[in-house]
């Protein structure tokens, strides 16, 4: 029980592997909102939509910052740093899904 807990709250954590893992983080999170901003410019009769395309660069904001700071502090114990990664993965699948249901504007 104690070698589990150490392990949790662990904050030694490679400096490669946390860079990596951010830039993927941020190669993901940046690749969705852009399929979105993509769809949205691309597509005819969705300007309906155009709140959705501010919040999404609200979103990703956040989450750059979110990534930004899992990137320049160590302190993070390990079990925080996995959960916040796996927020931002599994938010990032729910905004994906919620954007692509989408319907045009058309009436």
């Amino acid at each position: 029980m104690t070698e589990a807990k150490e392990k949790l709250l662990s904050t030694e954590y490679p400096r490669w592997r946390n860079l990596l893992s951010c830039a993927l983080l941020v190669l993901l999170t940046t690749g969705m909102v852009s399929g979105w901003w993509y769809a949205y410019f691309t597509t005819s009769d969705i300007e309906c939509h155009k709140g959705i395309l501010y919040f999404s660069a609200v979103w990703l904001a956040v989450q750059w910052v979110v990534i930004g700071y899992l990137c320049r502090y160590q302190n993070i114990p390990a079990f925080a740093r996995g959960a916040i990664k796996l927020l931002i993965l599994l938010g990032n699948v729910w905004f994906g899904l919620f954007i692509f249901s989408l319907q045009s504007c058309a009436q």
